[in-house]
């Protein structure tokens, strides 16, 4: 896997002004949060943190020469390593493995050190942020004219879906391809294209499958397709994460008959 890497340089000083920096990284690549102090005292406290989570545990939690994995938040055991285990030169970065689309979200390195001589705390690190967004690659996809096509999109995630939007850019004043919020779907948010051609796989959505099938696929079909997936904890009924996005580009080829050709006429008319 591909390792993205952000380099901060973050002097030891009473001055705790944050600077919050962008991230991009692909769905299922290692990325590196890094950041990096200027210090000669001892680092006793490292907390990797997102505020989302806090409640539920820390991304990342260390002090006095160990990390502590029951003070993690669940979805990063064993996924959250130090770049340098000896921390050589205040070098506080992890590794964050194998990134999904709830990885999204904004870190937070807060960092405490020590006088090892005095064994007095000196000052507590605050704050570097990092915004971290998971994104997926575009697919392209070719069917066949008349055909019934499988747009593809899955999510990881154990929280409860209760917003899912397909849509294509160039409709979405007009409506989206597929809407489903709260355990139904909505037809009247639908383009009108579309009313009638288009199921979830799944309708359970089991395992995250949020896929959807588009029948009997015209020329008109053409473009570019996003998923869009809002969750929601089941537990504090909390909206957790928005996850955004899955791009699919559909081409649709095939050969013109008299009959289609006067159906295709049709359905532009209609549009």
């Amino acid at each position: 896997m591909a390792a993205v890497r952000l380099l901060l340089f973050l002097p030891l000083a009473s001055v705790s002004a944050a600077l919050q920096m962008g991230l991009q990284v692909k769905l299922g690549d290692d990325v590196t949060l890094q950041c990096q102090i200027i210090t000669d005292e001892r680092i006793s406290v490292l907390k990797w943190s997102r505020a989302d989570l806090n409640t539920d545990g820390y991304v990342y939690f260390y002090r006095n020469k160990r990390s502590y994995e029951n003070y993690q938040h669940p979805s990063f055991h064993g996924r959250v390593k130090l770049r340098d285990p000896e921390m050589k030169d205040g070098d506080v970065s992890v590794i964050l493995k194998n990134v999904t689309f709830n990885d999204t979200g904004m870190y937070e390195c807060h960092i405490a050190v020590r006088n090892p001589v005095r064994n007095k705390r000196v000052h507590t690190e605050i704050s570097h942020f990092i915004n971290l967004t998971v994104t997926a690659l575009q697919q392209n996809m070719q069917a066949t004219l008349g055909a019934d096509v499988t747009l593809q999109c899955q999510i990881t995630t154990d929280e409860r879906i209760s917003v899912l939007k397909w849509s294509r850019p160039d409709l979405n004043t007009d409506g989206y391809v597929y809407f489903y919020r709260n355990k139904r779907s909505y037809e009247n948010y639908q383009h009108p294209s579309f009313h009638g051609r288009v199921k979830l796989r799944d309708p359970e959505m089991k395992d995250g499958d949020v896929s959807v099938i588009l029948k009997n696929v015209t020329f008109n079909d053409t473009g570019m397709y996003e998923c869009h997936v809002a969750v929601r904890n089941p537990v504090s009924s909390k909206r957790a994460h928005t996850e955004i996005s899955h791009f699919i580009e559909l081409t649709v080829t095939g050969e013109v008959h008299e009959n289609m050709l006067e159906k295709h006429i049709k359905e532009r008319r209609r549009c």
